[in-house]
C-alpha cells in the first residue's frame, strides 16, 4: 500500500462526495413541473398593482398549421397605465397532469381603470395531447409619460409667420428657397 494507493483512495472520496452533492442538488430543484421549473415572481415595481391587474378572459387555440391564436382580456382596476404584460400558460392533459409551459408577452397598453384585448398570432409548439389550460398575469411595467410631448402648429412649418405653411419661406430661410 503504497502513495498511488492512497492517491486512488483520496480521488474517489472526493469524487463520491461531488457526486453525493450533485444528486442533493438536482433532487431539490426537480418541481413536479420539471427540473429547475420556479413559480414567477412579479418585478418588485409592480407587485403592489398586481391584485388590480386582472386577467378577465383569454383563449387558445391552434390551427392545422400549428399557428397559436391567443386571445387575452385584461382589466386595470389601478390608477396607473401599464404595459408589456406578461402571461403563463400552463397546458394539462386530461387527467389534470401538467405537461408544459408559454409566455406571452402583452406588448400594448392598457390605461388606467380601462378593459382591452390582445391578441397574438405566433407560430408555437403546443403539447399535442394537451386538453386544459390555465393562464395567470405574472407581471407588467408601469407606463411612464412621455418625458416630452410633441404640439404640433396649424399651417406646418413656419406658419406663425403671415401667410405661412407648407411650401412658404418659414423665418429666417432664403426667399428663393
Amino acid at each position: 500500500m503504497g502513495k498511488k494507493f492512497w492517491a486512488n483512495v483520496t480521488l474517489s472520496v472526493v469524487l463520491g462526495g461531488l457526486f453525493a452533492v450533485a444528486v442533493t442538488s438536482v433532487s431539490s430543484a426537480l418541481t413536479p413541473k420539471g427540473l429547475f421549473i420556479t413559480e414567477p415572481k412579479p418585478s418588485t415595481e409592480v407587485a403592489t398593482l398586481l391584485p388590480k391587474i386582472k386577467l378577465v378572459n383569454y383563449n387558445l387555440s391552434e390551427d392545422p398549421n400549428r399557428m397559436v391564436r391567443a386571445e387575452f382580456i385584461v382589466k386595470n382596476s389601478s390608477e396607473q397605465d401599464i404595459k408589456n404584460l406578461k402571461v403563463l400558460c400552463e397546458f394539462y392533459d386530461p387527467a389534470g397532469n401538467y405537461l408544459d409551459r408559454k409566455t406571452w408577452l402583452l406588448s400594448g397598453k392598457v390605461p388606467a381603470g380601462k378593459t382591452m384585448q390582445h391578441n397574438s398570432d405566433s407560430e408555437r409548439y403546443v403539447h399535442s395531447r394537451s386538453s386544459g389550460l390555465k393562464c395567470n398575469l405574472t407581471d407588467f411595467e408601469l407606463a411612464k409619460r412621455p418625458s416630452f410631448v410633441l404640439h404640433r402648429v396649424e399651417g406646418g412649418h413656419g406658419a406663425a409667420a403671415e401667410g405661412a405653411g407648407h411650401g412658404a419661406p418659414a423665418h429666417g430661410a432664403p426667399a428663393g428657397h
